[in-house]
C-alpha cells in the first residue's frame, strides 16, 4: 500500500474524529482531549511510538478516573475527564522537572 494513501487515510480519520468530537463535546473539550494526553506523556517518551502509546494510556486512565469522578460527584463527564487529564499532566510535568 502506498504510504501516500495511508497518510491520507489517517488525515481523513483525524479530521472526522475532530469534527464529530466538536459536535458532541464542544470545541474546548475536543481540543483538550487531543492535546493534554500528549503533554502528559511527553516527559516519559523517548520515541514517537512511545509517545503515542503513553498518551493513549494517559487518555484511557483519564476517562476511567473522570467518569468515576463524574458518577460520584454527579458532574458532567467531559469536564471531569479533562480535569483528570490536567491533574495527570500536572503531575507528569512536576515529576519530569524534578529529574
Amino acid at each position: 500500500v502506498p504510504s501516500r494513501w495511508v497518510r491520507a487515510g489517517f488525515i481523513v480519520v483525524l479530521a472526522l474524529s475532530i469534527a464529530i468530537a466538536m459536535k458532541i463535546v464542544g470545541v474546548l473539550l475536543a481540543i483538550a482531549f487531543l492535546i493534554v494526553p500528549i503533554v502528559a506523556a511527553r516527559p516519559f517518551a523517548s520515541t514517537p511510538e512511545g509517545l503515542v502509546v503513553t498518551a493513549g494510556l494517559v487518555g484511557a486512565a483519564s476517562v476511567a478516573l473522570g467518569l468515576t469522578l463524574s458518577a460520584h460527584a454527579d458532574a458532567p463527564g467531559g469536564p471531569s475527564i479533562v480535569l483528570c487529564m490536567a491533574l495527570i499532566a500536572g503531575l507528569s510535568l512536576a515529576i519530569s522537572a524534578r529529574r
